[in-house]
């Protein structure tokens, strides 16, 4: 009996996107992404549609989410392997509650989810790219002594923002990463 390897797509390796300014799109791995302003040679990036759809995990943490795991192991490393891993910077995400509580603290990785306040401070370029469909924030509503560790921000494709619980099925990822901003830059600059 004759097996068949199945190989994955090999995307081809980008050294930049020279000329992309701040709320347009650029293709990377075969998927499109929206660039936001730069702050210290840092440049956020966020997916322009929905990466896949999942329920978050057992809890709101995202540190241990299924989201997170899924991003890590089948987003990550495509963008890595088209741009170079110097050039996708490890971050911090604040994983700060709605409310205000700090239970989760911060989470440093290559991949996350865009937090709520994020979104709030970059309204205006999400709207240019609105998705059909509800999708995770980083953000959770609440946590212990407030509330169960249930809830998670998640927003609309209005742009309206309500709170669902972690086990909820098929809600949209959009994964946000942080590039060295010198890959926006052309060789003039």
């Amino acid at each position: 009996m004759k097996t068949t390897e199945t190989t994955a797509t090999a995307y081809p390796k980008v050294t930049g996107f020279p000329g992309v300014k701040d709320g347009e799109t650029f293709q990377i791995a075969g998927m499109e992404f929206i660039k936001f302003p730069s702050v210290n040679g840092k440049t956020p990036v966020v997916m322009r549609g929905v990466a896949f759809r999942s329920r978050f995990g057992d809890n709101n943490d995202l540190r241990s989410s299924d989201a997170l795991k899924k991003m890590q192991k089948d987003i990550l490393p495509k963008i890595i392997e088209a741009i170079g891993e110097e050039n996708v910077l490890t971050f911090e995400t604040d994983l700060t509650t709605l409310d205000g509580l700090k239970p989760y603290g911060a989470m440093e990785s290559k991949i996350s989810l865009p937090t709520f306040d994020f979104y709030r401070e970059n309204v205006e370029i999400f709207d240019k790219y609105p998705v059909d469909e509800w999708w995770w924030s980083a953000t959770p509503e609440s946590a212990q002594p407030h509330d169960n560790p249930w809830w998670i921000v998640c927003v609309a494709p209005s742009g309206y923002s309500s709170d669902y619980s972690h086990f909820s099925d098929g809600y949209a990822v959009r994964p946000f990463l942080i590039f060295n901003s010198s890959i926006f830059e052309s060789s003039e600059e």
